[in-house]
């Protein structure tokens, strides 16, 4: 696993795991990779490498993410190469407002935007997916990544309206290394995009994998946990 800051002896992991994204359940050479760990005064940092350079696009996103005691992300900070870019960037989320730099090709550029109290922010990783209900189900209005890849906009914070809930109450049930788990499937839609996201039933809520799902709800993307360990705080 690849990092933008590498863990410090000071760190204490939690957990850490990997999904493999398919299509039509055969694996597109894409992974994710994950860890979550303790640092100072009940904040974690959660890093990810998501690494398709086996995969068509031949994309790589690395992400570290800094998470308030609230389980809020407060800053994050990613780099991206792939189809001719190179971005890195980095995002400061306040109580009403976002701040974002972004070099991308060596041309800088910052977006300053004003927020509600309460707004959401996920980013584009299955983990990066856990961030939309870590306050529940209430309406919203969020802040992520454009995943659009291809020109100046490619990875700039951009301000959607999303909905979230759950598609069912009780739970399902699928195999991780051996290990049956239990998942309740939520659905997660903003401006043409949709996420199934199956949400483990345990204090977690940690995802176990999503579909990417089209207009007509045909499924287009699936990644699903292939390993996943938690040493402490489950």
């Amino acid at each position: 696993m690849r990092f933008i800051i590498k863990e410090q002896p000071y760190e204490q992991v939690i957990a850490a795991g990997q999904y493999r994204y398919e299509r039509d359940g055969r694996p597109t050479g894409a992974v994710e990779h994950w860890r979550r760990t303790a640092v100072t005064d009940g904040y974690q940092f959660l890093r990810v490498d998501l690494d398709a350079r086996a995969a068509p696009s031949g994309h790589t996103y690395l992400y570290h993410a800094v998470v308030n005691p609230d389980g809020a992300v407060e800053r994050l900070k990613y780099r991206f190469w792939g189809g001719g870019l190179n971005i890195v960037g980095d995002v400061v989320l306040a109580d009403t407002a976002v701040t974002a730099t972004r070099t991308l090709n060596g041309e800088d550029s910052e977006q300053v935007l004003d927020l509600p109290k309460g707004y959401r922010f996920w980013f584009p990783s299955v983990a990066g997916l856990h961030f939309v209900g870590w306050r529940g189900n209430e309406p919203k209005t969020a802040v992520t990544l454009n995943g659009q890849i291809g020109g100046p906009d490619t990875l700039a914070v951009q301000l959607v309206s999303f909905d979230y809930h759950m598609l069912i109450t009780d739970y399902l049930e699928m195999e991780i290394a051996g290990q049956l788990r239990q998942y309740v499937p939520h659905k997660l839609a903003w401006n043409d995009q949709i996420r199934i996201i199956w949400r483990s039933y345990d204090v977690s809520g940690w995802p176990l994998g999503m579909v990417k799902v089209g207009a007509a709800y045909e499924e287009l993307l699936t990644a699903v946990a292939t390993r996943e360990i938690w040493y402490q705080n489950r």
